[in-house]
């Protein structure tokens, strides 16, 4: 397939490097001239404009709040039965996006679940979000992103899980990390707690605050964030809240000694 890769910072130059990999003829297009070159030193060929035409498919890595504004200005200008991708963080908004974009390409809105460290795509889940054909976007999502693992979730329930999953952790990291920074440490667990916080530091502060902003399911995290702080502030004994906080864990002991390896292993 020839693919057009919008968007070169470091997952579209992540995706453009696997799908160059996997067989695909890959071009890249980024308005910035640092990232275009920072791609052709990656052996990713630019392109001069992101126009569609020519390309059997068009995989856009923009920044979440360009998202929709480049799927209603590229996706009708694809040839029927090419592809357009979307690979942003949030589904909801986007996903209304394309429908609104008339019949013609494959609209494919997935949300790879891997940052840039990943070595390639290949056995890296990626969360299919359907727009129209859920078959056919999945046939599609498989012959383009070929060798990752396909998972199907409709679009609210993964704006939820993004906020609970990724939003959630990174803003407790920066919480955290703040807090932590300064004063005394000691040789605990703890210690590795902060040098984990410390990973939200590479990334992009922009797109946690987009996520933030742009997610009506985060701003309903953070208002249970808000309560469940609020009243143990409030509470004389906040033990009987940390009891309710924590049923349904199943197996403390078992989450622990987990918990401890995991955090042993840094």
């Amino acid at each position: 397939m020839k693919v057009l890769v919008l968007g070169l910072g470091r997952m579209g130059l992540l995706l453009a490097s696997a799908l160059s990999s996997a067989g695909h003829e890959v071009r890249g297009y980024d308005p910035s001239g640092v990232a275009r070159e920072r791609a052709s030193l990656s052996g990713i060929s630019t392109a001069e404009s992101p126009e569609p035409e020519g390309y059997d498919a068009v995989v856009a890595s923009v920044p979440l709040d360009r998202s929709p504004y480049i799927a209603r200005e590229v996706c009708p200008r694809i040839r029927r039965g090419g592809i357009y991708a979307d690979v942003s963080t949030l589904k909801v908004e986007v996903n209304r996006v394309l429908r609104s974009a008339g019949p013609g390409a494959i609209k494919v809105s997935v949300h790879p679940l891997f940052g840039r460290g990943a070595p390639g795509i290949a056995g890296r889940p990626m969360v299919l979000t359907p727009v129209e054909d859920a078959d056919r976007e999945f046939g599609a999502a498989t012959e383009l992103f070929s060798g990752a693992r396909i998972i199907v979730m409709e679009e609210s329930e993964h704006d939820d899980a993004v906020a609970r999953s990724i939003v959630l952790p990174h803003l407790l990291g920066y919480l955290f990390r703040a807090a932590s920074r300064e004063g005394p440490s000691i040789p605990s667990t703890s210690r590795r707690l902060q040098e984990l916080a410390a990973a939200v530091e590479v990334e992009d502060p922009e797109l946690t605050a987009q996520l933030i902003s742009r997610s009506p399911a985060a701003a309903r995290v953070l208002h249970d964030l808000e309560e469940a702080l609020s009243a143990i502030r409030s509470a004389g004994d906040p033990a009987p809240i940390f009891r309710s906080l924590r049923d349904g864990w199943g197996d403390h002991e078992f989450l622990y000694e987990l918990a401890y390896r995991a955090l042993d292993s840094l």
